[in-house]
C-alpha cells in the first residue's frame, strides 16, 4: 500500500486527504483512484444516490474500512498505515455521529456521553466536566439526568452529538444526522453543527441526501456517483 513517496505525506491538524485510495468490501470496489481534500475549519456534504459510497467514505476516515490502496490523512493521522490494533487512535481524535443514535437506554444522557468517554480516554482528567460541558453546549442542561426514552428524537440526537464531540475533537464525521427527525429538528440539528464548525473550528464532514438541509444549509458539497466524483461548490 502507498507509493515511493508515501512516508513524504502530511496531513495538517484538522484536514483530510485521499490520495488514489482503493477501498470496498470483499470483492466489490466502492472506489478506485478516489483522491479528495477538504481543508482545516470546511464544512462539507457528501451527497449522492443510494449505493455512492457516502457511508462507506466515512467509514473510510473513521478507520472502519480499510483502504486496499492509496494514503488516507485524517487530521494528521496516516490512517492507511494504522493496523487494526490500532484504529483507536483515529477514535480517539475524530468524532462521529451516526443515523441511529446508539444511546444506552438505561444510562442517563449525561452518563451515555461520559462512558465511553472514560473508555476512549482512561487517563482523561475531569471527564465528567467535559461531557457535562457538551451537553450544555447541544442545549441540554436541563436533561443530563434524564434517560433516552424520555426524550425527543432531537434531543437523542443531540445527546449523540454530544458524546462526539466530548473530547473536542477537530474533525467531526455525520452519517445522515437529520434522517431520523423532523424538519423543525433537523434545522436545529443543522444549527447545531453550525455552531461547532464556527466556533470550536471542527472540520464538519456530513453525509446527507436531506434536501431540506442542503437548500437551506448551503455548503461545498462532495457528489458521488458510484465509480465516479464530482465536486460541486
Amino acid at each position: 500500500m502507498g507509493g515511493p513517496n508515501d512516508s513524504n505525506v502530511v496531513g495538517a491538524p484538522g484536514s483530510i486527504q485521499l490520495r488514489n485510495v482503493t477501498a470496498g468490501y470483499g470483492q466489490t470496489q466502492v472506489f478506485s483512484n478516489f483522491d479528495l481534500h477538504i481543508n482545516p475549519g470546511e464544512f462539507v456534504y457528501l451527497v449522492g444516490p443510494s449505493g455512492s459510497g457516502k457511508s462507506t467514505l466515512l467509514r473510510i476516515l473513521y478507520g472502519t474500512v480499510r483502504a486496499q490502496e492509496g494514503w488516507v490523512l485524517v487530521d494528521g493521522i496516516a490512517v492507511h498505515r494504522l493496523q487494526d490494533w490500532q484504529t483507536d487512535t483515529i477514535r480517539r481524535r475524530v468524532g462521529c455521529v451516526f443515523q441511529t443514535y446508539e444511546l444506552l437506554g438505561h444510562l442517563t444522557s449525561l452518563e451515555n456521553v461520559l462512558l465511553p468517554l472514560q473508555l476512549a480516554h482512561p487517563r482523561m482528567r475531569h471527564a465528567r466536566n467535559y461531557a457535562t460541558e457538551a451537553l450544555e453546549l447541544v442545549g441540554l442542561k436541563e436533561k443530563l439526568h434524564e434517560l433516552p426514552g424520555t426524550l425527543s428524537g432531537g434531543q437523542q440526537q443531540r445527546v449523540a452529538v454530544a458524546r462526539a464531540i466530548a473530547h473536542q475533537p477537530r474533525v467531526l464525521l455525520a452519517d445522515e444526522p437529520t434522517g431520523n427527525v423532523d424538519k423543525d429538528a433537523s434545522g436545529e440539528i443543522m444549527e447545531l453543527f453550525g455552531q461547532l464548525n464556527e466556533q470550536m473550528g471542527s472540520t464538519v464532514v456530513m453525509a446527507t441526501h436531506d434536501e431540506f438541509v442542503l437548500g437551506r444549509y448551503p455548503a461545498r458539497a462532495i457528489r458521488l456517483q458510484p465509480g465516479a466524483l464530482e465536486v460541486a461548490s
